[in-house]
C-alpha cells in the first residue's frame, strides 16, 4: 500500500525549493544594478581552466549543474522571524563579494553566471542545504564563500580555493601538495553529481531535481544578459 503524499514533508518542500530555483532566469556576470531581495543563488562556470573540464563538460553551457551554492539572510535574522521581505540587496550583496573573489583570484567574470531565487527566512537555509546536497557544488567546502580568517588560513594553510586561484588579498601561499588536493576534491564532486548518497531521503530529493533537469528542453537552459 502507498504512502499518502504530504506536500510538507522536508524532501518535498526541499525538492519544491530546487525546483524554483533551477526555473529562474540565468543572468551572466559581471553584476548590472542592485535587487533587493534574500534567498539563495547558484553560480555557474562556463570557460576552460583544465581544473574545471569535468565540471564544464558535464553540463554543456547550460547552466544546470552550478560550481557553488549560496545564501544571503535579511539584516537582523537572528532576531526573530519576519514575514516582511527584506527591501534590502542581500543576494547581489554576497553575488559582489563573490565576483571580487574571482576576479582576485586570477578568473574572468564573464566566464560566470548566476540565477537566484528570494525567500522568505524560514526556507533559505532549507534551500540552500538540500541544493548542496544534491548537486555537490565544488566551490562549496573549498574555502570560496568565507570573507573573514578562519579554518585554514588560521594555521598559515592556504584555503582549497585559494591553493588554485592565487591573488585574494591576505591569503597564505599553497604548496604542490594542497594544490592536489584542491584538484582532487573537485574530481570527486563531480563524479558524484546524481549518484552515491548515503541518505536514502537525500537520494531520492536528488532523483526527482535531475529528473527535471533532464526534461528541460534546450530553449530553457542558456544563460541570459541581465537587463
Amino acid at each position: 500500500m502507498s504512502e499518502p503524499f504530504d506536500p510538507l514533508a522536508v524532501e518535498n518542500v526541499g525538492v519544491t525549493l530546487a525546483v524554483e530555483l533551477l526555473e529562474r532566469p540565468v543572468h551572466r556576470m559581471p553584476l548590472g544594478r542592485p535587487f533587493p531581495g534574500a534567498g539563495v543563488y547558484a553560480l555557474y562556470y562556463h570557460g576552460e581552466a583544465s581544473a574545471y573540464a569535468p565540471l564544464v563538460m558535464r553540463d554543456k553551457g547550460a547552466s544546470r549543474y552550478p560550481i557553488y551554492i549560496g545564501s544571503a539572510v535579511r539584516e537582523n535574522a537572528k532576531q526573530g522571524f519576519t514575514a516582511k521581505p527584506t527591501t534590502q540587496a542581500k543576494i547581489h550583496a554576497r553575488l559582489r563579494n563573490h565576483q571580487r573573489s574571482i576576479i582576485g583570484g586570477g578568473l574572468d567574470p564573464t566566464l560566470f553566471s548566476y540565477r537566484y531565487l528570494v525567500l522568505n527566512d524560514a526556507y533559505i537555509t532549507l534551500a540552500e542545504s538540500v541544493l548542496i546536497a544534491v548537486f555537490r557544488p565544488v566551490w562549496n567546502g573549498m574555502g570560496f564563500g568565507s570573507n573573514g580568517v578562519g579554518g585554514p588560513r588560521m594555521n598559515g594553510d592556504a584555503s582549497l580555493w585559494d591553493a588554485l586561484h592565487a591573488g585574494r588579498a591576505g591569503r597564505p601561499a599553497a604548496g604542490e601538495a594542497r594544490r592536489a588536493e584542491a584538484a582532487a576534491h573537485i574530481a570527486n564532486s563531480v563524479a558524484r553529481i546524481g549518484a552515491d548518497y548515503d541518505d536514502p531521503r537525500t537520494g531520492q530529493m536528488a532523483a526527482r531535481v535531475m529528473r527535471f533537469i533532464d526534461g528541460r528542453t534546450p530553449a530553457d537552459r542558456g544563460p541570459s544578459e541581465q537587463a
